[in-house]
């Protein structure tokens, strides 16, 4: 079972974002819809960085109890980046976004939550969570903020168009500021386990 004890970094209370006033405004019937604490199905968006793990452990947190499923959703190539790249610096670093994504799932799955991951080709992020949330009557959406990660800004259109057409709520959850992953003991993002 999911013990979230383990987990102090992920509390309810400080788990969500407090926007800016120009943003809230826009972002306000995100909170509207109130959250199911008995959802089975949570799809959580990451970006694979080490403070992502704070919205896999608390889409665990909310999935644990009732015995359901956490759903990992990535995209890599993000802004069209890769195209200049050469071919084997894309694949290697398609290889590594995998086994980034992959090392999430199982972080999930060692405390006791069904989970699985999904990977997508670069594109537009909402459309794939919304063809994932659709395929697996997903019950809530999670989408991680960092404040102030400079060019990585969330988009507040296209969280707009997410929560407009999601078939569940979508909740915003504040993350410590970015930084990259390169395994639970060199990030130091993993805290100490129950």
């Amino acid at each position: 079972m999911f013990c979230p004890q383990a987990f102090p970094q992920v509390g309810l209370a400080d788990s969500f974002y407090c926007a800016p006033s120009h943003v809230a405004r826009s972002l306000l019937h995100l909170s509207r819809a109130p959250m199911n604490t008995m959802a089975s199905t949570i799809l959580a968006v990451t970006d694979l960085t080490s403070a992502s793990y704070q919205l896999v452990g608390f889409a665990g947190f909310i999935a644990g109890p009732t015995g359901g499923e956490v759903i990992l959703v990535s995209t890599y190539g993000a802004g069209g980046s890769r195209v200049s790249e050469p071919p084997d610096q894309v694949e290697a670093k398609l290889r590594q976004e995998g086994q980034l994504l992959e090392s999430q799932r199982q972080w999930c799955a060692d405390r006791g939550v069904r989970c699985r991951a999904e990977l997508y080709e670069e594109g537009l992020w909402p459309d794939y969570v919304l063809q994932s949330a659709e395929r697996s009557s997903v019950d809530l959406i999670l989408v991680g903020f960092q404040p102030l990660a400079g060019a990585d800004r969330l988009d507040t259109d296209q969280i707009n168009r997410l929560a407009k057409a999601a078939p569940c709520p979508v909740s915003m959850v504040r993350l410590p500021p970015l930084s990259a992953f390169y395994g639970p003991a060199a990030s130091g993002a993993l805290t100490q386990e129950a």
